[in-house]
């Protein structure tokens, strides 16, 4: 019964060793979690991020001869802002001429092929397309 009542007393002890902790953290932070997100969400929506290719993707376009312009990424970037809105993880985005997937959250071209790879081949790993 004695060594019940101690474990009680550690428990309680702990408990608001805890508890005295957390509102610490809170204290010194200043800001709650809510206050904290909304500066994280805006400072983000402020500094959208810009389209990259991987190296991979870089590989892809130079093997395949597929040329880009300042048109067709400002095409992609609105097609990725698109997939986002629509929370789309890996997007599919089509062109006339060519196929890019793009890795949504990281706003990173993954690969590219070209008209002529598109034909009678699967595309995996995608969770929506857009299309120019």
């Amino acid at each position: 019964m004695n060594s019940l009542n101690n474990v009680g007393r550690i428990l309680n002890n702990t408990t608001e060793l805890q508890n005295i902790n957390r509102g610490e953290k809170k204290a010194a932070a200043g800001a709650s979690f809510e206050e904290l997100l909304r500066q994280y969400a805006s400072k983000a929506a402020a500094k959208p991020q810009e389209l990259t290719f991987s190296k991979h993707a870089k590989q892809r376009l130079e093997q395949r001869n597929i040329e880009i312009d300042f048109g067709l990424i400002e095409k992609i970037s609105g097609a990725v802002k698109k997939a986002a809105e629509k929370s789309i993880k890996n997007a599919l985005v089509l062109s006339e001429e060519s196929a890019f997937i793009v890795s949504v959250g990281s706003n990173v071209v993954v690969t590219a092929m070209n008209s002529a790879e598109m034909r009678e081949n699967v595309i995996t790993n995608i969770d929506g397309t857009v299309i120019l």
